[in-house]
């Protein structure tokens, strides 16, 4: 791998304590760390972008490359630092951390009207067929020229975003957004086996209890593979979801996806210089990957230990543990060993559930329906509120319980229950979510 990229940490940790969280027990209930041997002591003012403590030193040299990769601020070629050249000349961010910082989620939406780089537009429609000018996700950045597109948004009297396209005629197609998650504990879903995620798989309902998740099954280098990561679960690894941000959002190209992300009706790909080819190496990939796999999951917040156990009953008693499984399991890491057969909360099924009409989005994406997403995990997710951050796939939720009340769909009957809670049994559901 090429060197000459700046140091710069912009938060990020290379500390490895290695005293992991002990089981917490109260009443009966015992809690494991959160993210089994990668669970790390929570620091407030950047809990995200953590190293796994378990990790050895030893380790830790491709995830020191990596995270001075994911940090870096890449560039249009021809530049001095070759290792990161090749922006463009389509793209949406410069770096990574554009988009993902160690303190939680940038703001999308500005006070202003318009949108940052921390949400992003695939474009489609019905039948999941991509633009013919601008692909398959709006480029909203150029480094010659004009942008495909800009974005700017309103806010509906239902509550609901309204996202208002310029620059770009996108006919019948939609506009469909996507907030950028936490990275936090990626590397223990992609560890997950297959099989583990198939258990709860249950197209047809076959137990009639209204929640039907199924696989989101993608072709993927010639191969039938389970989608798990993106709002639709449209990468099935760590690996392919990375590289899937570089070349879209950054337009750099790699050898997962060596073409660069014009279509044939844009000529202007062919008409600047490019960083090489491709201008991400395979090694360099791996290195990137091995940051994201070694991201920690923070120890949990617990306050009230009774107020939090109650709240985890409500929440299966509600039915939100029927979509949001509360523990899952890795199988083998060779690369990390200490990764390997870890027992963690992520609180996701990794499947499609169809959310019904107030989350249609009205484009499908390979063979996820336009009303259909991937079960988003909670960990986390009361770190996010605090920082003010929003939820669901368009943002529209500045909180959780907003984000709640949007549930519809395979969700419906599970938020209608969570509706009739009590107040208090309601506050200790939402503390509960809130120290996940």
């Amino acid at each position: 791998m090429k060197r000459g990229v700046a140091a710069v940490l912009v938060g990020l940790t290379l500390t490895a304590c290695q005293n992991s969280p002990s089981p917490i027990t109260e009443a009966g209930r015992v809690w494991l760390p959160a993210g089994g041997s990668a669970t790390a002591p929570l620091e407030a003012s950047r809990p995200f972008l953590q190293f796994a403590p378990s990790i050895d030193a030893s380790e830790l040299a491709g995830v020191s490359q990596g995270r001075e990769l994911f940090v870096a601020t890449w560039l249009r070629a021809p530049a001095s630092q070759t290792l990161l050249d090749g922006l463009g000349p389509q793209f949406i961010a410069n770096a990574c951390t554009s988009c993902h910082q160690s303190s939680g989620r940038v703001e999308p939406l500005r006070s202003d009207g318009t949108t940052t780089p921390a949400i992003l537009f695939r474009l489609g429609n019905a039948q999941s067929d991509r633009h013919p000018v601008y692909g398959e996700q709006l480029q909203t950045a150029a480094t010659v020229g004009e942008p495909e597109g800009t974005v700017s948004w309103q806010r509906e009297d239902d509550g609901r975003i309204r996202y208002l396209v310029s620059g770009a005629d996108l006919g019948e197609y939609r506009a469909s957004p996507r907030l950028s998650p936490e990275l936090l504990g990626m590397g223990l879903l992609d560890l997950v086996p297959e099989a583990a995620i198939l258990e709860w798989a249950d197209e047809t309902d076959r137990n009639g209890d209204g929640i039907s998740g199924r696989p989101h099954w993608i072709a993927e280098a010639g191969e039938r593979r389970l989608g798990r990561f993106g709002w639709k679960a449209v990468q099935s690894t760590l690996r392919t979801q990375a590289a899937d941000a570089f070349h879209q959002d950054m337009g750099l190209t790699s050898f997962v996806h060596p073409q660069e992300n014009c279509t044939d009706a844009q000529t202007v790909c062919s008409e600047v210089p490019n960083g090489g080819l491709p201008e991400l190496s395979d090694a360099t990939l791996d290195a990137v990957n091995d940051f994201l796999t070694a991201l920690a999951v923070p120890e949990r917040r617990t306050g009230d230990l009774l107020t939090f156990n109650r709240g985890a009953d409500l929440f299966e008693l509600v039915g939100c543990a029927a979509c949001h499984r509360q523990t899952l399991r890795t199988g083998v890491s060779t690369r990390f060993p200490s990764l390997s057969n870890q027992t963690f909360y992520p609180y996701t099924d990794l499947l499609l559930h169809d959310m019904s009409a107030a989350l249609d989005d009205g484009a499908k994406e390979k063979d996820a329906r336009s009303s259909e997403w991937r079960t988003p995990p909670l960990w986390g997710v009361g770190l996010v509120e605090a920082g003010g951050g929003r939820f669901l796939h368009d943002g529209r939720a500045s909180s959780i319980r907003e984000a709640i009340g949007w549930h519809g769909g395979e969700a419906s009957q599970a938020k209608d229950r969570f509706d009739a809670l009590s107040d208090t049994d309601r506050t200790a559901l939402l503390a509960f979510l809130r120290g996940l």
